[in-house]
């Protein structure tokens, strides 16, 4: 009996690794950080996270340039995950990682996530 149980285990854990690997998205691929589609996105990333953050005594958030980015195609739509410097109004430029996925069939895009990164 134990050694039926420690076969089963064994077998359910080679089956859920196998599925994991299975199931691991492909790594994107790299953007050119000068194409203006995705200083486009890049764009729509920061305003769309500067609206939740203008208040009285803050500025909105200004784009610098793209450091890096990759996009990853999905099923209906693109994943852009992009490195952005950006400021506000006399402050310093800080880099934020961005996510935001397109769908360009239904002029639709969604910021996913964004984030300040530290050095």
């Amino acid at each position: 009996m134990k050694f039926q149980s420690i076969v089963l285990l064994i077998v359910v854990m080679w089956t859920s690794t196998a599925m994991n690997q299975a199931i691991q998205p492909e790594s994107g691929s790299s953007v050119d950080v000068n194409d203006p589609h995705v200083i486009d996105i890049a764009n729509f990333a920061v305003t769309e996270y500067s609206k939740g953050t203008i208040t009285r005594y803050v500025s909105k958030l200004k784009l610098d340039k793209v450091i890096k980015g990759e996009s990853q195609e999905l099923a209906g739509g693109i994943n852009y995950h992009l490195i952005v410097s950006a400021s506000r109004r006399y402050q310093r430029i800080h880099n934020y990682e961005a996510v935001v996925l397109e769908k360009p069939s239904e002029h639709f895009k969604n910021l996913t996530s964004f984030k300040l990164v530290y050095a």
